[in-house]
């Protein structure tokens, strides 16, 4: 009898925001759909922001993930895709309103320029929704074009956006 093993070869950060519906909802369909496809190891805290860009909107609920799998970059982006469709994205205006929203900030320390892809993600590191969840799972993490680790990224971050946190229970994949 043959004994399968998973192997989830690429360590991917992915930050997920919410604005439109039940974040909480919203969050946990997205986790449940990731786990499908691959294996997830952290999840950070909420970070509850002013929009980002088009300002007439709710307040976003923000989270980071730290997540491991084996496909590839190009494929992952189509599965992200997939499931914000599935959960019906609802994205009309760009940094609008939306019922969810994946990016994939890191994967590995991979460098890609695609024409609908860039790791890592360009603006990130100047987004305080996006750097303070990904420091509550890995401070350590080199930014692999910055040179820098999280931690020092969160301390040197000019702009602000984030009004409250929301501190989630250690070890738990689901947000309650």
């Amino acid at each position: 009898m043959a004994v399968s093993l998973y192997v989830y070869p690429n360590k991917v950060f992915l930050a997920l925001g919410s604005n439109i519906g039940n974040w909480k909802v919203n969050f946990n369909s997205c986790l449940k759909q990731l786990q499908n496809i691959g294996e997830l190891k952290s999840i950070g805290n909420i970070y509850v922001s002013k929009p980002y860009g088009y300002k007439d909107q709710n307040d976003f609920y923000n989270t980071a993930v730290e997540f491991h799998t084996t496909f590839g970059a190009t494929k992952l982006i189509i599965e992200l895709q997939l499931i914000e469709k599935n959960l019906h994205k609802n994205k009309l205006i760009k940094n609008g309103p939306r019922r969810i929203d994946i990016d994939i900030i890191f994967f590995n320390s991979l460098r890609l320029t695609q024409e609908n892809l860039v790791i890592p993600h360009p603006r990130a590191k100047n987004r305080d929704f996006v750097i303070f969840p990904l420091c509550d799972i890995d401070p350590f993490f080199k930014h692999p074009t910055e040179n820098k680790s999280l931690k020092k990224l969160k301390i040197e971050l000019q702009d602000r956006y984030i009004e409250k946190k929301i501190t989630q229970p250690k070890g738990l994949f689901v947000i309650r």
